[in-house]
């Protein structure tokens, strides 16, 4: 809510942000500098939000969490008395970017968090009461049992699949392991995971609910086998969150540092595993090397903001030519078609042969779209629905509103149409369950 004291709150970050910027200039900064104001003010912009959310029950929260690690990952090793690494460009050749244009990009960075804090503020949502929904969940909790096996099957074969070719990359370079897994395995494995947010969202039970939950995250974490981190570690954030809107509770201070330190050993651990790396390649301590290989995101953005000639081209054409994401492997994207595809054989040729690439952002892809008022206005938008999401908590809406959710909170990391595409790929096996479930439950009332 945007109640005087956090207008206050708001006015002070803003003109902390404007006085960095001006020192800055004055003082002629370095990278470093930079890094440091980028570092403390998403610190701050982060603590300010959890604090307005009562806890941080607010998707805002969590989309500011991932902002922090991936936007701003290599600007933290200042705070533990190491050299930033947030204006080199790891992607194929190591380059690094002037200090003006790295305090440009934290500037806006920091503007779009305050406008994401400031939009979730613009809205007050309480979850509402729980409806009574036990029937339904039995039926999506026998269904879930019913195509777990399939969920396991196709991870341990991906798995399988990836060591016998070379590293996870191979999932990236054709479709050979879509047509050796089979359709039923994908189909069923996509139906598992949708029967579980169906049985989630209809639970009433905190008990149950909490006890399934560990019991999916831990089934679920098989997607760690072929290195899809990003999906499990978003699914599961949001999870946490909706359970805690569902039956009270917050994100704790103690909570979230046992969170961070599992989310870290897992993403290292995934990492050395999945490139068949050794553990002295991972570069710096356990913390830093987890923010500074993750931080790499700030790359896109930094390659926009050092070459706007090259994308103001057509910037509308990546943003249209994004809904086909889904429906194309990364050797067969056309040039031209997605900013993270064209920033990859830019910058990374080679690798981006191989399968490697850069992602995108919401904030590159803002910036394209409309300069400096794109990515105000855009971030605006993005914590005002963050926070509304708060109204859906229960029923086959609330499952719906889940992805819409999961798409939003990775913008740091993705594409603006994360979000259509997530609805692609779960909306119609959601509504098809949802009609099994009404059927099932009015043959069990005739018999």
């Amino acid at each position: 809510m945007l109640d005087s004291r956090n207008i206050i709150i708001v006015c002070f970050l803003a003109f902390g942000i404007a006085a960095a910027a001006l020192g800055f200039q004055v003082t002629h900064g370095t990278s470093n500098y930079a890094s440091m104001v980028l570092s403390v003010g998403g610190i701050l912009i982060l603590g300010a939000n959890w604090h307005a959310h009562n806890g941080g029950r607010s998707a805002s929260f969590i989309f500011l969490v991932l902002g922090l690690t991936f936007l701003c990952g290599r600007a933290f090793p200042i705070l533990f008395g190491d050299n930033s690494q947030l204006a080199l460009i790891g992607y194929g050749d190591l380059f690094e970017i002037s200090s003006d244009k790295v305090m440009t990009y934290v500037v806006l960075v920091l503007t779009s968090f305050l406008c994401v804090h400031i939009g979730s503020l613009l809205i007050y949502e309480e979850a509402p009461a729980l409806p009574d929904s036990i029937h339904e969940a039995k039926i999506y909790r026998i269904m879930f049992i019913c195509l777990l096996p399939l969920l396991l099957y196709k991870n341990i074969w991906y798995f399988n699949y990836i060591m016998a070719n070379g590293g996870y990359l191979a999932i990236y370079q054709g479709s050979e392991h879509l047509e050796g897994v089979g359709m039923l395995a994908r189909v069923g494995a996509l139906l598992c995971l949708v029967t579980f947010t169906l049985y989630f969202f209809h639970e009433t039970n905190q008990k149950k609910s909490r006890n399934a939950l560990i019991f999916f995250l831990f089934v679920f974490s098989s997607e760690l086998l072929v290195g899809l981190r990003g999906k499990f570690f978003v699914t599961a954030l949001i999870f946490f969150l909706f359970y805690k809107l569902r039956f009270g509770g917050k994100f704790s201070l103690r909570g979230l540092a046992v969170l961070l330190l599992v989310i870290i050993s897992v993403a290292i651990t995934v990492e050395i595993t999945r490139e068949q790396k050794s553990e002295s390649t991972v570069a710096g301590s356990l913390l830093t090397g987890f923010l500074a290989q993750q931080g790499v995101s700030a790359g896109v953005s930094l390659v926009v903001l050092d070459n706007p000639s090259y994308f103001a081209q057509n910037p509308w054409s990546y943003f249209q030519h994004q809904f086909a994401a889904p429906f194309y492997s990364q050797p067969e994207v056309p040039k031209g078609w997605f900013v993270a595809n064209d920033i990859s054989m830019m910058v990374m040729p080679e690798a981006y042969a191989l399968g490697f690439g850069t992602g995108s952002s919401y904030l590159a892809e803002l910036l394209m779209l409309g300069g400096w008022a794109g990515v105000c206005i855009g971030s605006l938008a993005i914590g005002w629905i963050l926070t509304k999401a708060k109204r859906f908590t229960s029923g086959v809406t609330g499952a719906l509103i889940f992805w819409i959710v999961c798409g939003v909170v990775y913008y740091p990391r993705t594409m603006l149409q994360d979000p259509i595409h997530n609805l692609m790929r779960y909306a119609l096996p959601t509504l098809f369950l949802a009609g099994v479930c009404i059927l099932w439950r009015r043959r069990k009332q005739l018999l």
